[in-house]
């Protein structure tokens, strides 16, 4: 590979190939996020508010902090 030490290759090929497959099993494992943050209480959220700071509403109508 233009002129560098077999061994340099070899390590250069593994490590791509580590990270290849490390990028592809984060992939894989992470694809159902967005489906595991979904607000499931049936309420719409609060306009401003991000999906992680949204605020969960008792059963007599209150908030909880």
């Amino acid at each position: 590979m233009v002129g560098l030490p077999t061994s340099t290759t070899v390590i250069m090929a593994v490590v791509m190939g580590f990270w290849v497959v490390y990028t592809l099993v984060f992939y894989v494992s992470t694809r159902g996020w967005a489906v595991e943050d979904a607000d499931y209480e049936g309420r719409p959220p609060v306009r401003g508010e991000a999906p992680s700071t949204l605020r969960h509403r008792d059963a007599d109508g209150g908030e909880d902090a």
